[in-house]
């Protein structure tokens, strides 16, 4: 190497650093916006923005810091976020307003196929997907799923029956985890499984493996730390999620989309909804079908537009992101209600009281006799309230500054949702950490802010799920409880249990152990 190429190459290396050096300042500068404006929360760093400052993770620290800055404060890792404790605010964000905040924000990462699930499709574009899955979450259509689902019921019941004759506390999670995937996999996609007959079966191994989204997740921190290195992932293909276990469910579905094609009867399932409407061409349609009559009241006009029809990718990334979600969501959810009812004793009583009352055989659990328990109703909201699928959620601001309650909201910058904290905030519950189903009693639910329970999110981007999530919880704990009472044991967890605080979702890292004791009952 001459000298002119040495010098070449110190100059080069210096540009390089210059720009980098020029690239963090500049990264640190929009961080630093909230210190800039007034507006109170943890002091940014360069880099890592505020992400140090949550030693609790997203649950009880979010709860510390509205006492420590206040109702809105900010924050600052890959975007700049107010985070929104104030209810009204809230309202304002998800119902009233939401045409300003109809979006969550775009993922760094392109992580196919997930990145064409509904959960990150955009305006016009998540409307059309969410109108083709709608009729799939039907109330007609959860009772046509209601044997479907007992049936994944009845080999729950018969697996806890084998385990209680054995020592020792029983591994909810797993249990319920295979539960729920059967339930999603028959009732969506007319795939028999029978994961809870085989323990071992690659369906839920997978599944479990499929979301590794904390922050020890060594390749997701890189991703988000180190400038430009999103780009370079989105580039070079490199996914997030366990490419193991995508690759699995999207070979799975393939083959369910091939049966339907050769099928004569064919089930009016999710699968074959959105089978249907990857047939049809875009078409234009009128802005008056039920998700504009109820979930988009007074946010859309009735104009023509044209309506995208769903594409393979679409398909591929819907079906296997329903699949998983709903494994891990309603796993969750049936282990924080058994783990509660086994941790209070009283209102297990009654809840079984109510049981034999309504649904004392297996033929009396209906889609519509469960609708008329409201103590059942009761436990599984509270136990969601305590314990959400998820400490919290984001909405972006993507069309325009916007003023609310007198904060400026520029655009570009998200709204953080604190789900965990409000739920567990004394200002709007009356001592959260107590376990009291009566709260959402007819008589009491007129106490109750619209936005202040938010398992599901709520306004027209909640979750889709919603219903046949709950429905499912419920039918599992009808049928355990007309078998079964829960019952601590020396691996039980006492309260509050250890809950994971590296992600956004909430469960105990090592999951719940329980027993199960048969119930004795007379003719």
């Amino acid at each position: 190497m001459d000298f002119y190429e040495y010098l070449t190459s110190i100059s080069k290396l210096k540009l390089g650093g210059i720009c980098l050096a020029l690239f963090l300042a500049y990264d640190y500068w929009k961080k630093l916006y909230f210190r800039r404006h007034g507006i109170p929360g943890p002091f940014p760093l360069p880099i890592v923005g505020t992400l140090l400052s949550f030693t609790k993770g997203f649950t009880s620290d979010m709860l510390t810091k509205k006492n420590q800055y206040g109702k809105v404060y900010g924050i600052a890792f890959t975007d700049r976020s107010f985070v929104i404790h104030d209810l009204d605010m809230l309202q304002e964000v998800l119902i009233s307003r939401f045409s300003s905040f109809p979006n969550h924000s775009k993922p760094r990462f392109e992580d196919k196929p997930f990145n064409k699930a509904i959960t990150v499709q955009q305006d016009n574009h998540w409307r059309d997907t969410r109108s083709i899955l709608s009729p799939a979450f039907s109330g007609s259509r959860m009772k046509q799923m209601t044997p479907l689902i007992k049936e994944c019921c009845d080999q729950l019941v018969e697996h806890f029956g084998e385990l209680s004759k054995t020592e020792g506390g029983i591994q909810c999670k797993d249990l319920y985890g295979a539960y729920s995937m059967d339930a999603v996999a028959s009732t969506f996609f007319g795939m028999q499984i029978d994961s809870q007959k085989d323990p071992s079966n690659p369906f839920v191994k997978y599944a479990k493996e499929a979301f590794d989204m904390g922050i020890t997740n060594l390749k997701l921190l890189i991703g988000l730390l180190v400038p430009g290195m999103a780009k370079l992932y989105n580039l070079l293909g490199i996914q997030i999620s366990n490419k193991s276990a995508t690759s699995f469910f999207i070979r799975v579905i393939n083959q369910a989309i091939e049966r339907r094609k050769k099928e004569e009867n064919k089930r009016k399932d999710m699968l074959q909804l959105m089978i249907d409407a990857h047939k049809l061409d875009s078409y234009v349609v009128q802005e008056e079908d039920d998700l504009v009559k109820g979930d988009l009241a007074g946010q859309q006009d009735t104009s023509y537009r044209s309506k995208k029809a769903l594409d393979a990718d679409e398909i591929m990334a819907n079906a296997v992101f329903f699949l998983i979600a709903g494994y891990d969501t309603t796993s969750s959810a049936l282990c924080m209600s058994s783990y509660l009812l086994a941790m209070n004793k009283q209102h297990q009583e009654k809840l079984i009281q109510e049981v034999d009352k309504f649904a004392p055989r297996r033929e009396d659990v209906t889609y519509e006799i469960l609708s008329k328990m409201e103590y059942l109703d009761g436990v599984v909201r509270e136990s969601l309230r305590l314990y959400p699928p998820a400490a919290g959620a984001d909405r972006c601001n993507d069309k325009g500054d916007i003023v609310i309650k007198g904060t400026l909201i520029p655009k570009g910058f998200s709204v953080f949702i604190p789900i965990y904290a409000i739920q567990h905030d004394p200002e709007y519950w009356d001592e959260p950490e107590e376990f009291r189903p009566q709260r959402f009693f007819k008589e009491n639910r007129a106490s109750i802010h619209s936005v202040s329970w938010l398992p599901f999110g709520n306004g027209p981007r909640s979750c889709i799920g919603m219903r046949l999530a709950l429905m499912e919880v419920k039918f599992a704990l009808v049928r355990m409880l007309q078998e079964f009472t829960f019952e601590t044991c020396a691996e039980t967890e006492v309260i509050p249990p250890v809950l994971n605080n590296t992600s956004l979702f909430i469960s105990p890292p090592d999951g719940v152990k329980l027993q199960v004791v048969p119930r004795k009952k007379s003719d």
